[in-house]
């Protein structure tokens, strides 16, 4: 089954909002006073998760200067109440009801003393501690205000989630003026005080590259108090649970002391309260730098980055052999973004006073006529990518953005044929040369050069160490820290992960982050496309440039590492040799039938050998390289197999010699939003435990299971039929949790939350479940939701129902309370679909984007061929920049149709 191919294409626009002013970080803090209060929650067991009992810390530096505890007056019995105070007294705690630790220690500690707030997952503790909340304003908005207190003279406290690991959190400005007479007749006014806040969970994952719970994180850094289990949730107070729920506050305190002083290695001058992910980090080091953004740097005509932005692409995930066991030698290159960097040369353009554009049409056709495969093993040929090229495709093989499956676009190298001129990066030029043999045609091209160098910048010490010093002038950041993370790890330095982070994070998001504000009806936005003019327009959608966003180089970087597969792909093609699929910086290269082994991995290698001259760094050899699922643990190669159902869907693994599989790689991709159906000591029967850990292998217990199944019905020949009764868990209702981040999430809960008392409500980040739904016309909803019968007399689509629940651990308790969220009205099992449901068709999940790719569709996959009669424009991957109503015209007599969602 083949869908037709669109018609459409979708391509990035710049957008920012009116009145957007560039502002230039600095690294002046004044940073929080030596106060700081450590606090934990802990709550009911039921869906509210209504506070309990709390326990405190107050330091003045390293000194306790208090310890206490917390609870909510009728939250506790009078025996409970009882008890914690008898513990209280038995080691000298100050025990408080809640309203005077909010007044008496979070605002008078985290606000009067500009002290910082400390804990683990904080949105969720300063939740359970509020009185009353309501959805934030301005800056903040599409978070929540909380109030601590009754009294609008004091502070609340606004949460914006970012993402898993990540939340804004700040004062929001009292209801009284707190600017003295004298300075307003002066219309002068005292600066808000937002306040430090740290949440140990975003530390953890800016400072380690990994998302940790306490536990998890107590383990990892080694503390002398450990987080531990408690089987005593929801009983009656105890003093074994008081000490467990003490020592959690402990042990949030050692961590904290435990990811300063790992901070503190680092020698920024930006406050840890300030470090929200690595790309912080990054951004810090850089401002330690001196190193001005692009928007400060130099006085640019904005809507300049629309053509730009037009050539924007993500990183190329594909499958090329589809549900057919494939011997692979698997390979990833090198540190991709910050190889490219280095190569292209874009330091230059980082440390620069802007950069200036020039006309290179002519110079830029030469150069594509003559360009060959051998040209790009010379650093000098990747000096001269960072360029755009507008084009008149033909049959061209390009990155194409497109809504090939009819519901949310994706992205394909295809070939591409239309009307419209399109902006693509010299380097997806090139590579749709070498792929093809045939050049695309090149309207015009505009070569980008760095300007002089910026003043003011500064040499860095990583860790105080003067061996790890960066001269921004003289090095070459990326190839810098790749060598100094090289020769850490030869040394076996526990700093070359506080190295490999920071490579990461300055080498590619931060140029090309765009900040979302969703706004509650729409508002003007400000868009440029192709043309390079700004034209107004109406969003909810509202994105505008993060400080370090410079667009030549999100865009040159991405086309860069594309470029770098296509050359691979292109030597394993001289090799005789195909691939099974690629994703970002990775190419599994595949053994084709009649080949012998050892002939296979000579060419193999003679493919990663081919790289070797583009290595620039200190240390020796290819930029390819062999990961280490190739090999044994006596480092032998040993048979690696892959099957790939489609992108980033994919399981690497050996054959025993019973013919099982022995997994050691997976995909968790299409399988991270449902709720582990069982607990991994819950074992499945007759499935191979295990070769390494299951963080190393990538998925979860349960999803290296229904790889499992997979593979072996792969083995056996029928891989249409994966047999889903291996756990009785499967029968379960297909559960997804979700955490009230947002106003809007919270809403879902409405019907459930009304006419209850406050404490008994699902309040902000608190949690939520959802559950899978069955086919609306094999659950009978058609008829009941009154759809109306299609042309065909068949019934169409009907509405979906949307069933979710108050958070229960046990799905089939959740399932048994259901709502829709949108009628209220209850909704029983039959909507809803079972684990084995919603896994039925993961093994057979199409590739639309690719022929030969439809579910029972197995093989080699073919690139489409896409005529695009239109461009449409949108805003950041998965984000619309809202639907306007309105077209203006391309640079064709074609019409461009600005915001579809993509």
């Amino acid at each position: 089954m083949t869908l037709p191919s669109p018609n459409q294409i979708a391509v990035r626009a710049y957008t920012e909002k009116p009145g957007f002013e560039p502002r230039n970080p600095s690294s002046s803090d004044v940073g929080a006073s030596p106060w700081s209060v450590t606090f934990d929650t802990e709550t009911t067991t039921d869906p509210s998760q209504e506070l309990r009992v709390g326990f405190y810390q107050v330091h003045e530096g390293e000194r306790l200067d208090e310890e206490g505890a917390f609870y909510r007056a009728g939250s506790l019995s009078s025996a409970e109440v009882a008890t914690l105070r008898a513990y209280c007294a038995r080691h000298s705690l100050t025990l408080r009801d809640v309203d005077s630790f909010n007044e008496e220690i979070l605002l008078k500690v985290g606000y009067d003393l500009s002290g910082c707030i400390i804990g683990f997952n904080l949105p969720f503790d300063i939740s359970r501690v509020a009185i009353k909340h309501g959805p934030a304003r301005d800056s903040m908005r599409g978070g929540f205000s909380f109030n601590l207190v009754k009294t609008e003279r004091r502070p609340r406290i606004r949460v914006k989630h970012l993402s898993r690991t990540a939340s804004l959190i700040d004062f929001a400005i009292p209801g009284v003026n707190e600017t003295p007479r004298g300075m307003r007749k002066r219309a002068q006014r005292v600066k808000a005080h937002r306040g430090y806040f740290i949440d140990l969970k975003t530390v953890a994952a800016a400072l380690t590259s990994r998302s940790h719970s306490l536990e998890s994180l107590t383990d990892a850094l080694g503390t002398v108090t450990r987080k531990s289990g408690s089987e005593e949730h929801g009983g009656p107070l105890t003093d074994s649970y008081l000490q467990y729920a003490r020592a959690d506050v402990q042990a949030t305190w050692e961590c904290y002391l435990a990811l300063k002083s790992e901070y503190a290695r680092h020698g920024l001058g930006r406050d840890l309260s300030r470090i929200l992910s690595e790309a912080s980090l990054g951004k810090a080091y850089l401002t330690e730098m001196g190193v001005q953004p692009l928007l400060v740097s130099q006085e640019i005509d904005r809507a300049s980055f629309g053509p730009i932005m037009c050539a924007y692409y993500g990183g190329r995930a594909e499958v090329r052999i589809r549900r057919t066991i494939t011997e692979v030698i698997y390979t990833d290159f090198k540190s991709m973004y910050p190889t490219v960097n280095t190569l292209m040369g874009l330091w230059r353009f980082v440390i620069a006073e802007g950069y200036e554009v020039s006309n290179g049409t002519d110079e830029v056709r030469a150069f594509l006529a003559s360009v060959t495969l051998d040209d790009l093993q010379h650093p000098d040929t990747w000096r001269r990518l960072p360029a755009i090229c507008r084009v008149r495709p033909d049959e061209d093989l390009f990155p194409v953005r497109a809504n090939y499956d009819g519901q949310v676009n994706t992205i394909g190298l295809n070939h591409l044929s239309s009307e419209c001129e399109v902006w693509y990066a010299l380097s997806d030029v090139i590579a749709a040369k070498l792929l093809s043999g045939r050049a695309p045609e090149i309207l015009e091209a505009r070569v980008f050069t760095p300007g002089p160098v910026q003043k003011g910048l500064k040499p860095i010490r990583l860790f105080g160490d003067p061996n790890f010093e960066i001269d921004p002038q003289k090095d070459d950041l990326f190839k810098r820290l790749i060598d100094l993370r090289d020769d850490a790890k030869k040394r076996c330095d526990d700093r070359q992960l506080a190295i490999k982070i920071l490579a990461n994070s300055t080498s590619y998001g931060i140029f090309i982050e765009m900040q979302r504000d969703n706004a509650p009806k729409k508002e003007t936005i400000r868009i440029a496309g192709p043309d390079g003019v700004f034209r107004d327009a109406e969003s909810t959608a509202l994105e505008q440039p993060g400080n370090y966003f410079h667009p030549i180089l999100g865009v040159t970087i991405t086309a860069a590492a594309r470029l770098m597969l296509s050359l691979a792909e292109a030597q394993a093609k001289a090799q005789g040799l195909g691939w099974a699929f690629c994703d970002t910086d990775s190419l599994a290269i595949a053994r084709p039938d009649g080949m012998d082994r050892s002939d296979f991995h000579v060419r193999a290698q003679a493919v990663i050998d081919w790289f070797k001259p583009f290595n620039p760094y200190a240390k020796p050899g290819s930029i390819l390289q062999m990961e280490d699922v190739n090999f044994t643990g006596h480092g032998e190669l040993e048979p690696l197999y892959a099957f790939a159902i489609s992108a980033k869907r994919y399981a690497l693994f050996n054959v025993d010699d019973q013919g099982r599989p022995i997994i050691r790689k997976a995909s968790a991709h299409g399988l991270g939003h449902l709720i582990p159906p069982y607990a991994d000591d819950d074992l499945a029967p007759g499935v191979l435990e295990p070769v390494a850990p299951l963080n190393t292998l990538g998925v979860r217990r349960w999803q290296y299971d229904l790889w499992y199944a997979i593979l072996s019905a792969a083995l056996q020949g029928t891989p249409d039929r994966v047999p889903l009764e291996y756990h009785p868990a499967l029968k379960k209702p297909a559960t997804l949790r979700y955490g009230a981040t947002s106003p809007a999430l919270l809403k879902w809960m409405d019907h459930y939350n009304a006419g209850k008392p406050y404490a008994a409500q699902i309040r902000p980040f608190g949690f939520l479940v959802g559950f899978q739904t069955k086919p609306a016309i094999q659950c009978g909803l058609a008829e009941d939701l009154g759809a109306a019968p299609s042309k065909r007399g068949r019934p169409s689509k009907a509405l979906a129902a949307k069933p979710v629940a108050a958070f229960e651990r046990d799905p089939e308790l959740a399932a048994s309370r259901a709502f829709d969220r949108v009628t209220g009205e209850p909704l029983g099992r039959e909507v809803m679909q079972t684990y084995a449901g919603a896994l039925t068709r993961y093994h057979i999940s199409p590739e639309w984007k690719f022929e030969h790719a439809g579910y029972a569709e197995r093989g080699e996959t073919l690139r489409r061929r896409v005529r695009a009669e239109s461009v449409m424009l949108i805003g950041k991957e998965a984000n619309g920049v809202g639907e306007f109503g309105e077209r203006i015209n391309s640079t064709t007599t074609q019409q461009l149709e600005i915001g579809a969602v993509e």
